[in-house]
Parts: structure tokens; C-alpha cells; sequence
């Protein structure tokens, strides 16, 4: 059983505040919204995966950024995905399994939401799981933002065979930092959801604070 969580991050590159992620997950519902400043035009994205908690998989996915007219919907069951598979916005859930069970590989079929053609995904997807998490050496000493030190294991994910991301997990079996590409990080904001969303958001226009908070808005 997952536990219910709500956490903000701050998106760090170059040591410079260059967005926010935002994901909770309360009553089979993970919810995710990032935003990143990418020149004159932000990235902006919210996923919403409904889970089906009894059976360790997904339902259904529901994603908007501001590349689609619409937002992208996909159905696990009708269109014959496997129940190992996951929507890329679900990897957090993937990393928690491979925390739990330190010792083993997860495998699974990471999806595409903003792929053109998402009902074509079982068609595409290929033989095997495309997509791994693995706690890889031992321990190690991190120091965090504020210059602490901390002990944590360390895993990485893979796709296709390529490193994507990088996340190292402390004693209390948290995330506190995850590293995508060479550049780009994102950092646990420490605190109550309320006052962590506060820092978070502290010092940001108010176009950002209005998507952060409440998103694209209607589920079209």
C-alpha cells in the first residue's frame, strides 16, 4: 500500500532557482505539477495518474502541458496496456517500490503521455520492460542546500538503456534530491506542505503561483 504524500521541490540549475515541482498523492491520485523558465515561454505540466491500489497499477492517466490543444488521456485496460507500465509522471511510484525493496531491480514500461498517438501505445511498447530503477553503491555523505550533511543511498533510472535521472534517498527512506540530465536538479523543500509550498513559491510572479496552486484549471 502507498502511503499518501505532498512534497514541493525547487528546480535548481547552475545554482539558480529555475522552476518548481509539485506532487501529492491522497486517495489513489498522484498529482503532479512542474514549471520550468525556458526563455520567453515557461514549460508548464500537470499529470494526474489514477491508481489502482489493490492491484499495484494505474487506471488512468490524465496530462495537459502547453504544447496540446487538449489534454492527453490514457486508459490502461481498453487500450491493452500492461499492468506493469507506468505513465512517465508516475516514475515516483516506481522509485518508492525500489526503496522498499532496496535489494532488487524494478522493471516496468515507462509511457509517453504527450506521445501524438497515445492509443497506439501497446502496438509500440517493446517485448520487454524499457525502463529500470536500482539502488547502485553504498551509503554515501551528501551535502544539502543548507550545508548539512546527509547519509544516502543512491539509485538511478534508466530508459532504453540511458541514465535519466539520478535520486538519492535518505535514512528516513525520503526523497531529497533528484538530478536529470548533467544540470538539472531538484531538491526537497523541508517542512509542512503549507510552509514548504510557501518557500517554494516565495519571491515567483503571480502566473506561476496561479498554475502551481491550481493548475491548468478545467480537465478538458
Amino acid at each position: 500500500m502507498l502511503k499518501e504524500f505532498e512534497r514541493w521541490e525547487v528546480l535548481v540549475q547552475e545554482e539558480q532557482r529555475v522552476g518548481v515541482l509539485y506532487r501529492s498523492l491522497e486517495s489513489n491520485v498522484l498529482l503532479t505539477r512542474i514549471l520550468i523558465e525556458d526563455g520567453v515561454e515557461p514549460y508548464k505540466a500537470e499529470s494526474r495518474v489514477h491508481l489502482d491500489a489493490p492491484a499495484e497499477t494505474w487506471e488512468v492517466s490524465w496530462y495537459k502541458d502547453l504544447g496540446l490543444d487538449q489534454a492527453a488521456l490514457m486508459r490502461r485496460e481498453a487500450q491493452g496496456l500492461p499492468a506493469s507500465s507506468m505513465p512517465s509522471f508516475g516514475d515516483v511510484l516506481m522509485l518508492m517500490k525500489a526503496v522498499e525493496s532496496p535489494e532488487k531491480t524494478v522493471a516496468y514500461w515507462r509511457l509517453n503521455e504527450s506521445a501524438p498517438e497515445t492509443h497506439q501505445l501497446a502496438k509500440a511498447l517493446p517485448a520487454e520492460p524499457n525502463a529500470t530503477i536500482q539502488r547502485v553503491g553504498q551509503a554515501e555523505q551528501w551535502s544539502g542546500r543548507n550545508g548539512s550533511a546527509i547519509l544516502t543511498l543512491r539509485f538511478e533510472s534508466r530508459v532504453d538503456g540511458v541514465l535519466v535521472a539520478t535520486h538519492w534517498i535518505n535514512k528516513d527512506n525520503e526523497l531529497v534530491r533528484t538530478q536529470w540530465g548533467e544540470s538539472l536538479n531538484s531538491y526537497r523543500v523541508p517542512g509542512d506542505p503549507s510552509e514548504a509550498g510557501w518557500l517554494s513559491l516565495s519571491g515567483l510572479g503571480e502566473g506561476t503561483v496561479e498554475f502551481m496552486t491550481r493548475g491548468f484549471g478545467t480537465q478538458t
